[in-house]
C-alpha cells in the first residue's frame, strides 16, 4: 500500500521538528510517526549500552518509520532525514509529499539541544557541552537543507509558529 499523503517534517537536530509535527498532527488530525519515539521505545525494550548499539537501533527505527509510512493512508513523518536515501524512500512511500522544513540559527539549535533532556539511550551525557555544540555546528555547516521533494514549506522555528496558518499552508499544498 502506498500512502496518499505524507507530510515530511525535516530540519537539523533541535530545529523544532517534533514540535512542528505535533502541532500539525493535532490540527490536521493526522497520525504523527516520529523516528525518535520509535527509537526510544527500542531503547526501553532492548537497551542501548553503547554508541554501536544505538546506531544499529537508529537504523532499525528508520526502517520501521518507512514501513509505517508505506502502510499509512496519511501521516506526518518526523526525522532527521538522510539526504542520500530519504528522497527515494519517501517518494516510493507516498502518492503526494509535502515537506515542512524547520529552520533556525545554529546557535539556537545548539542552545535547545543543550537544554533538552533526551532519553539516556542517545548517550548525550557521554559528550561535553562543548562537544555537543561543535557537533551541532558541524552538522549545520555540512547540512544540505531541505530534501527537495514535493511542495516545500519553510518554517522559521526561531520565531513563534502560527500553527493554524501552517496547517492551512499544508492543506493548500495538499489540494493544489
Amino acid at each position: 500500500m502506498t500512502a496518499r499523503l505524507v507530510v515530511v517534517v525535516s530540519g537539523l537536530p533541535a530545529s523544532g521538528k517534533t514540535t512542528v509535527g505535533a502541532l500539525l498532527s493535532e490540527r490536521l488530525s493526522m497520525a504523527m510517526i516520529d523516528k525518535d519515539a520509535i527509537l526510544e521505545s527500542l531503547f526501553d525494550t532492548l537497551g542501548s549500552p553503547d554508541q554501536e548499539v544505538r546506531t544499529r537501533l537508529s537504523r532499525a527505527s528508520d526502517e520501521v518509520l518507512y514501513r509505517l509510512a508505506e502502510n499509512s493512508h496519511e501521516a506526518i513523518l518526523v526525522n532527521w532525514w538522510h539526504h542520500d536515501t530519504a528522497r527515494t524512500r519517501l517518494v516510493n512511500a507516498a502518492g503526494s509529499v509535502i515537506e515542512v522544513f524547520c529552520d533556525c540559527p545554529a546557535d539556537v539549535a545548539v542552545g535547545r539541544f543543550a537544554a533538552r533532556t533526551r532519553h539516556p539511550g542517545h548517550h548525550d551525557a557521554d559528550r561535553s557541552p562543548a562537544e555537543i555544540a561543535a557537533a551541532v555546528k558541524a552538522v549545520r555547516s555540512s547540512y544540505r537543507g531541505p530534501l527537495g521533494i514535493g511542495e516545500l514549506i519553510r518554517v522559521d522555528t526561531h520565531a513563534a509558529i502560527d500553527a493554524d496558518a501552517l496547517a492551512e499552508q499544508v492543506m493548500a499544498a495538499a489540494t493544489a
